[in-house]
């Protein structure tokens, strides 16, 4: 009797044994292929081969579920898509219990959503998108949103019109080109939602890029749902910022037209002796204050993160000349009370006016602050 045990549990000891020799053959070759597909230069070939040697043993189903993964992401690599479902669906089969069989599955969703054409928009579509080279080339971005005009509605055209898009905004500097594409996007049912949002979004910029303020503020005022409110009202106050961009440098031009004539007309009169003497009283304090409120502002604007003291150094640089034209004119003007009420308030108005050019210029992250 104990004979018979005694021989049942070596039997039973050479069973598992044979199995776990037959289960680390399996582990084996997939580690071979994972070796093989490491480092900067692929062994592909190598990979396969200890796949296929994984995949026959049939024995260690994560492993062969592993197995049939990796050859589905080699065939996807390389365009040979129908045969990566394929893999897909047996990794699915071999290990449905495994995270090899959740990473199929998705990729099998990922595949069968793109199979419009039989796969061939896609094939397509991966050649630029695989290729550092392709993507940067504007003739190779142009033959690609040529090629997907044909390319059946679904969501491979809308990654086509985007990878377009964003070529031609980013990396080619080209926004009125992106507008169309952005557009399709924007306005394609087979478009999932967040792709929209981000169309719609990139849409608004590139209008803006371009200067079409009006159709930017339009186009996020009609579709504001898909965008953030705080944006749509950047965009809105965009409008605004241009109207008070024309009226400034119309003020600094009635300005300059209107104290150049004053100071011509006391040169005739050989009275601009008398704005030479207030210049000589006014310019000391006159440098002190622009200096004050230049280097001020710039000091506290410097302590922010983002902040940048360059406007306010050149604020300082352009109110000094105006203050002291806008005096030279005053000592040579008409001294009536209607006179000088309207030159204070014309060069009050003007030292504003260039305030807001020289922040539109080299500060406009100032400009939000008031209320532009």
């Amino acid at each position: 009797m104990r004979c018979v045990l005694l021989a049942q549990l070596v039997c039973l000891l050479l069973l598992t044994l044979a199995r776990a020799a037959a289960a680390s053959e399996s582990r084996a070759a997939v580690d071979e292929a994972n070796l093989a597909l490491s480092g900067e230069a692929p062994k592909r070939e190598i990979a396969r081969a200890a796949l296929a040697r994984a995949v026959a043993a049939k024995d260690d189903p994560t492993a062969v579920g592993e197995a049939y993964f990796l050859l589905g992401q080699l065939d996807e690599e390389d365009g040979a898509f129908p045969r990566a479902m394929d893999d897909d669906r047996a990794a699915i089969g071999a290990a449905p219990n495994t995270r090899w069989a959740l990473r199929g599955s998705d990729r099998l969703e990922w595949l069968r959503a793109r199979s419009e054409g039989d796969f061939a928009p896609l094939i397509r579509l991966e050649k630029v998108r695989r290729d550092p080279g392709a993507s940067s080339d504007p003739a190779a971005i142009a033959a690609l949103a040529r090629d997907l005009e044909s390319f059946p509605p679904g969501p491979v055209r809308v990654e086509a019109r985007m990878l377009v898009a964003e070529a031609w905004l980013g990396r080619m500097g080209r926004p009125r080109e992106a507008i169309g594409e952005l557009e399709q996007v924007a306005r394609d049912s087979t478009a999932d939602p967040l792709t929209q949002r981000l169309a719609e979004r990139e849409l608004v910029d590139a209008l803006v890029a371009t200067g079409d303020i009006e159709q930017a503020a339009a186009e996020a005022s009609a579709h504001s749902s898909r965008l953030d409110p705080r944006f749509v009202k950047q965009v809105k106050r965009l409008l605004v910022r241009r109207a008070v961009r024309w009226a400034a440098r119309a003020v600094l031009g009635v300005f300059a037209l209107l104290a150049g004539w004053g100071l011509a007309r006391a040169a005739r009169r050989h009275t601009l002796g008398t704005a030479g003497r207030e210049l000589r009283k006014l310019a000391p304090v006159a440098v002190v204050f622009v200096g004050f409120v230049a280097f001020a502002g710039g000091f506290l604007a410097s302590r922010y993160e983002a902040g940048n003291a360059s406007p306010f150094l050149l604020l300082g640089a352009a109110v000094l000349p105006l203050l002291l034209v806008a005096r030279a004119w005053s000592a040579v003007g008409s001294q009536t009370g209607a006179a000088r009420a309207g030159r204070g308030v014309l060069c009050g108005t003007t030292v504003l006016a260039a305030t807001f050019v020289l922040l539109d210029l080299f500060g406009p992250q100032y400009l939000p602050g008031f209320g532009l």
